[in-house]
């Protein structure tokens, strides 16, 4: 009788570790968010900016707030940077929505592997559920590799930062009443 062939699969703690820096990236951009929906919001008081927002659970609703004020109260010069910096996050949310909610498995591009040299390539990737329907159809190229979750961690960053720039630009009242056009 001859032994089975053994065959060590790659560790998913990475994978998950970058996960939790993901979904910590991603905060810090709807912190910001929140900054600018107050500094949009001036005069009223910056704690019942915060509340109000935080009561849109969802991203999208929060970005459709955000949004609606801006196009009222931003100048005419700030609104392609304001709709910029929207379109980015809108963009990172759905990267975020398969974040957090997709599972870290091995992969591999003949699923279902059926030879011990299939197994061992496969490889760590956030991919849809296997018992989901996005699973049934879903492309290779939408799987997440560590090397995605790291970019996407740093785009984050990168956004918070950006939006914390525009934010700290927005007039001052005393200045906001002679730009703003709407």
């Amino acid at each position: 009788m001859t032994e089975p062939e053994v065959t060590e699969l790659a560790d998913l703690g990475p994978m998950r570790a970058e996960i939790g820096n993901c979904i910590a990236a991603f905060s810090a951009v709807e912190s910001m968010l929140s900054l600018l929906y107050a500094n949009l919001m001036h005069p009223a008081p910056r704690e019942l900016c915060f509340l109000t927002l935080d009561e849109a659970r969802h991203i999208e609703t929060k970005c459709r707030i955000i949004k609606a004020v801006g196009v009222n109260v931003l100048s005419a010069e700030d609104l392609p940077t304001f709709t910029n910096i929207m379109k980015r996050v809108q963009h990172k949310a759905a990267v975020r929505h398969k974040i957090a909610h997709w599972h870290v498995g091995h992969w591999h591009k003949n699923q279902p592997v059926s030879t011990a040299k299939e197994i061992s390539q496969m490889e760590p990737r956030l991919m849809p559920a296997y018992y989901s329907a996005k699973n049934l159809d879903f492309t290779p190229d939408e799987t997440m590799v560590i090397s995605d979750l790291k970019d996407f961690a740093a785009g984050s960053g990168k956004l918070a930062n950006d939006i914390l720039e525009f934010a700290s630009r927005i007039p001052s009242p005393e200045t906001a009443a002679t730009q703003r056009t709407r």
